[in-house]
């Protein structure tokens, strides 16, 4: 890697639909303002990598049919057709883009995703590693470059990793895509109680951790334990979805999945699709990915350096949890995430949330400097660092 690097994540861009969290209106001038500053030559911004979930197929009514990239792409031509205030057509004109997949783009394939834009540009988004245009989206998953390690995060949470059972129907989709959309259910009276049209009103709206939907992890391994002292198959998602279904009355929803539609599912007939979540033999270690629902990814980011001891800086998304930080007692290593890119309208007001990003510099002498930094305005002094970490 040479010169600068940003890592950004989680930017959410669907249609627009209500329950999207990104919303034109409120974040397409930032996210503009964001394409300009690494458009500026002043910046010195050669590389680009976008840590997953750039598009959102999962922020969807479960009544409503998720979109295909295509949609997404017509409708927002803001950002995918050339301007002169920012778009990422033009992006590619000056700067390499790499793109990683998450999971709720889990099924975006970067094939398709060029084929669409090779109307508009003859330059190609390449993968989080290496430069195989066909690469394909399971396999998309990290960004690796000198000292640097990079990924979205949700292959170490497991209830939004890609499902890879027999049992499910409808793989890779895990389990966080129902919640997800069981959420949006819930999302939607929640725009309605504030008399709104759509989420970027809802404060906290884009919260991702379990507890923000009710759920402890204390709770849940609570309930685990009593399956065992019963003598019965542990089933976290069963207790999830009947968590998640406790409010709807009839505990049971219909589920539109593009052009499939899974009719009078409830939450048994959906968990029988992760039958093996967590069982006796991998109780530890997929407790360990549980928490990640609930306490965030340092512990991986920690436990990748200590297996890898020449990455010294780890950059994930996922949580949209935005920091900057030494791992523990690892003083030379850092591990930083973006944060998100679509906060709701009064957290962006309160400052609560900002839009972010990562900033990696390499020097000479094989040092490097990480910097978090936000966009809070539309002005190029919107942009603001907010802390340095160097590493050596």
């Amino acid at each position: 890697m040479q010169g600068r690097t940003v890592f950004v994540s989680d930017l959410h861009i669907g249609t627009g639909a209500e329950t999207n969290w990104y919303q034109k209106g409120v974040h397409e001038p930032l996210l503009k303002n964001f394409l300009r500053y690494l458009q500026s030559g002043e910046n010195h911004v050669e590389e680009l990598v976008i840590l997953g979930d750039w598009f959102d197929l999962w922020n969807y009514l479960p009544l409503s049919s998720p979109p295909d990239i295509a949609l997404i792409l017509r409708q927002n031509p803001g950002i995918f057709t050339r301007h002169a205030d920012g778009d990422f057509i033009s992006l590619l004109d000056t700067v390499k883009v790499r793109y990683i997949n998450g999971d709720h783009d889990m099924e975006v394939e970067l094939r398709d995703l060029n084929r669409l834009l090779s109307v508009l540009t003859d330059r190609k988004i390449l993968p989080g590693h290496g430069s195989d245009l066909e690469k394909p989206a399971l396999a998309n998953t990290y960004y690796t470059q000198g000292a640097v390690w990079a990924e979205h995060g949700n292959q170490h949470d497991l209830f939004n990793k890609p499902s890879e059972t027999d049992a499910n129907p409808l793989a890779p989709l895990p389990l966080g895509y129902f919640v997800t959309r069981i959420y949006c259910h819930y999302l939607q009276k929640r725009i309605a109680s504030v008399h709104r049209l759509d989420a970027s009103a809802v404060a906290g709206c884009c919260e991702t951790n379990l507890e923000s939907f009710g759920i402890s992890l204390e709770e849940l391994v609570q309930k685990l334990h009593n399956q065992l002292k019963r003598g019965e198959k542990l089933n976290p998602a069963g207790i999830i979805l009947e968590m998640m279904m406790q409010h709807n009355r009839n505990n049971q929803l219909e589920f539109k999945l593009g052009s499939k539609s899974l009719s009078e599912v409830n939450t048994d007939g959906i968990a029988r699709f992760y039958p093996d979540l967590i069982n006796e033999e991998n109780f530890y270690d997929a407790l360990c990915e549980a928490a990640v629902a609930f306490d965030g990814l340092w512990h991986f980011a920690r436990e990748h350096i200590l297996t890898n001891p020449h990455t010294r800086v780890v950059v994930m998304g996922h949580t949209h949890t935005a920091l900057n930080m030494h791992c523990g007692s690892l003083k030379n290593h850092v591990f930083a995430n973006p944060g998100y890119f679509c906060p709701p309208q009064p957290d962006i007001d309160s400052g609560l949330h900002l839009p972010g990003f990562i900033e990696v510099e390499s020097f000479a002498d094989g040092s490097m400097k990480v910097c978090q930094k936000i966009v809070a305005g539309t002005l190029n002094e919107d942009i603001r660092e907010i802390s340095t970490l160097r590493v050596y």
